[in-house]
């Protein structure tokens, strides 16, 4: 992949344009990212995709407006026609006092010598186009062979996927920030079905890395075969009030909502159920949440977020209490809070909004075994069954469908389906009596971290 210096000349060529044409502050974003996309079924090659995308998101400020505009043209007539485009937006644009670049004290250090930052950070491991297509998708047919030789009730895969990204990112701005980072990624899941005597279940395993090599295919087959087998024989239980042991992957889906609720952004509009509680108590004693842009390898780590301000480790819930919320330019303004470096953009062509970087519970002391082995009946949670639209930031309520295991005198009895937890996610929250080892990162959001963790006295509603 090309280094970001080269991407830089465009950024900066902009930022001179800007100026020329009576904008001198303005801030060009540029973006070129490639990468390969994988699906199996029946052990066969379903699809083999690979796509290339690149261009610039421009933004100009006019005093207390703004405009903004892209192009995937990056020749000298289209960057002047893109930035005369930005101008006649801020024109016609709402003036906002709180629409702002980043303060230099925020500009991480080697910002302004032009150059790639973040490569102590591990985020640029492996170039994705050096691993040959043969490779790619004898992997993702591995996942399925595995899957199947798992247990013979294993009878194939509804799907299996892989796909890997490169991303070459620049910021240049008139405040004299100019640099660039580079960052690759390799994802692979897939989702077994098990069959026996006319019942079908399934189960959702996947791996994640930085490299290629790193890629644990083996494990994510085991993992949604065991899954899919475990449930076989399952049943809805009788509503009742129980513990609830969720493994690490349902519970950084929960943490994932709780999300959407820190972003300031949701906050300054109403969105979130956390708004005007700073101070308070969300969560038990237990419950410490950070985000941590400075991970090494982390899937949320990068030098410094989509407006340029570098990245940090701060804590938002902390003993239970909440801290603070994860800001952009924009918010931090707002609310009057320090930047945080959580400005996001999905892509060039989109607003600036907030995410988190690397997002998690830190890990506990207790082993998996050790959770189920201090539950006297309660409910193993494998799976979360519409958290879309069932997990809701906005009035903190939680409504979802769940598949697991019910735990009889701290040992696994039954298959468990057709039932539904319900509450609010300070019930969740709040409700936390033990964190578990088995901290893992889901790349969802930047990245989600949560241990397995053990909460009390939900209502399972089932037959």
């Amino acid at each position: 992949m090309e280094n970001p210096s080269l991407g830089i000349t465009v950024a900066e060529r902009v930022v001179e344009i800007c100026e020329r044409h009576g904008a001198p502050q303005s801030e060009a974003f540029f973006v070129t990212s490639y990468g390969t996309s994988i699906k199996v079924f029946d052990l066969n090659l379903e699809s083999f995709r690979r796509s290339e995308h690149a261009g610039v998101g421009i933004r100009v400020f006019k005093g207390d407006k703004i405009g903004r505009s892209y192009t995937t043209d990056v020749s000298e007539g289209a960057l002047i026609q893109a930035v005369e485009n930005a101008i006649a937006s801020a024109d016609i644009s709402e003036p906002d006092l709180h629409i702002r670049l980043p303060e230099d004290s925020y500009c991480p250090k080697g910002a302004r010598e032009g150059g790639e930052l973040g490569s102590e950070l591990d985020i640029w491991q492996e170039d994705p186009d050096d691993i040959s297509a043969e490779e790619k998708i004898e992997f993702t047919l591995n996942l399925e062979r595995n899957a199947r030789a798992f247990d013979p009730r294993v009878k194939g895969v509804e799907t299996a996927f892989y796909s890997d990204s490169a991303s070459n990112i620049v910021i240049a701005n008139s405040l004299g920030f100019r640099a660039g980072y580079r960052t690759s990624s390799f994802y692979g899941y897939l989702i077994a079905i098990a069959e026996e005597d006319g019942e079908f279940q399934t189960g959702f395993g996947f791996t994640a890395a930085r490299r290629f090599s790193r890629l644990e295919g083996d494990a994510a087959s085991e993992e949604a075969a065991g899954l899919a087998v475990s449930l076989l024989g399952s049943s809805a239980i009788e509503t009742k009030k129980m513990p609830l042991i969720l493994r690490n992957l349902p519970a950084a889906e929960i943490i994932a909502a709780v999300a959407f609720a820190l972003s300031a952004d949701a906050v300054v509009k109403g969105r979130s159920y956390l708004a005007d509680r700073i101070g308070e108590s969300v969560g038990s004693d237990l419950l410490n949440l950070e985000d941590d842009g400075t991970i090494k390898g982390g899937f949320g780590t990068a030098p410094f977020d989509d407006e340029g301000v570098r990245m940090t480790r701060k804590t938002l819930i902390e003993r239970g209490v909440l801290k603070g919320f994860l800001h952009n330019c924009y918010t931090a303004s707002r609310m009057g809070c320090a930047l945080t470096g959580n400005a996001s953009r999905a892509s060039f062509r989109d607003n600036i909004g907030v995410s988190p970087t690397n997002l998690y519970i830190p890990a506990g002391g207790s082993s998996f075994e050790e959770l189920r082995a201090g539950i006297e009946n309660g409910l193993e949670v494998t799976e979360l069954q519409g958290v879309h639209v069932g997990l809701n930031p906005v009035t903190g309520e939680i409504s979802v469908g769940v598949k697991g295991i019910f735990i009889r005198n701290g040992k696994p009895d039954k298959g468990v389906r057709e039932v539904t937890v319900a509450g609010k996610m300070e019930d969740f929250l709040k409700g936390l009596i033990a964190i578990g080892n088995d901290l893992r990162f889901i790349p969802l959001r930047g990245g989600i971290g949560a241990p397995s963790i053990v909460v009390k006295d939900i209502v399972v509603a089932g037959r």
